[in-house]
């Protein structure tokens, strides 16, 4: 897809937006990671599934700033238990890109983020602590988490459902979700670029077909600096974040953004 037929101004400003807020959810508040993807995937209307694509690097620009400032505080043993369900999940999701159009994408994405943050909020008002430790319910959010990661980079409100149930408090939460996404979101790029060939081959339109190719790093380098300034705004923002307040925060902005993704999805 040519840089030039998409660049438009409102993509510039769109995008750059969306940036500084990537840069603010992964060294600040996470929950407003999810918009950013969002922001961008209305700035590339049409193309939904290649805004999804060019977000990716983005994402782990911020995740080496993320890492940078919080991996001392990382529960590795937590990640270790999750991280097989979620390759699965990765290859799950991989095959359903191979199968959707541009028209499906967000519905999908806006299903699977509301229904995880919707089951967390009930599973905390009903006091079921013994599903937070269960297999089902790691295997299923780490399926889930690597699903919605790689169709719409929408896996925030997973993870975010996860950590809480888990009991990680303000500095494990950052530092488990900074590495957690970090090595997930470097797996999703040889995938991605995979799905971009397989699309290729069955014959659909390039509008369609594009989800990762050459523009894609081309607009890393160009959005690469929102990333920086975000991550500048977000450690201040997260140092102003009481303790207790912090978790029931993060689940409060992937919610909504995950219903408003629901929403336009349907329109």
């Amino acid at each position: 897809m040519p840089l030039e037929t998409i660049l438009t101004p409102f993509v510039l400003v769109v995008g750059y937006v969306a940036a500084v807020l990537i840069g603010i959810s992964k060294t600040g508040t996470p929950g407003v990671g999810l918009f950013a993807c969002l922001l961008m995937i209305t700035a590339f209307r049409g193309h939904e599934m290649f805004a999804s694509g060019a977000t990716v690097p983005l994402l782990i620009i911020g995740d080496v700033a993320a890492v940078r400032f919080y991996w001392k505080d990382c529960n590795l043993a937590l990640l270790k238990r999750l991280w097989p369900p979620v390759a699965v999940g990765l290859l799950l999701g991989a095959a359903a890109l191979c199968l959707l159009v541009n028209s499906q994408f967000k519905l999908v994405v806006g299903i699977l983020a509301t229904s995880i943050l919707v089951f967390e909020f009930v599973r905390q008002k009903m006091g079921w602590t013994q599903v937070s430790t269960s297999l089902p319910f790691r295997l299923g959010c780490g399926v889930l988490a690597g699903a919605t990661t790689i169709l719409g980079n929408a896996a925030g409100a997973v993870s975010a459902a996860y950590f809480s149930s888990q009991g990680l408090d303000k500095k494990r939460f950052m530092g488990t979700n900074a590495v957690f996404f970090f090595s997930v979101n470097v797996a999703k790029i040889p995938l991605m670029l995979a799905v971009t060939q397989i699309k290729h081959g069955m014959g659909f339109a390039a509008d369609e077909a594009n989800v990762m190719g050459q523009t894609t790093f081309l607009l890393t380098a160009i959005f690469a600096p929102g990333i920086l300034l975000g991550g500048f705004i977000g450690r201040k923002i997260y140092r102003s974040i009481p303790e207790k307040i912090f978790v029931p925060f993060i689940l409060t902005l992937n919610f909504i953004t995950a219903v408003y993704i629901l929403i336009t999805a349907c329109l």
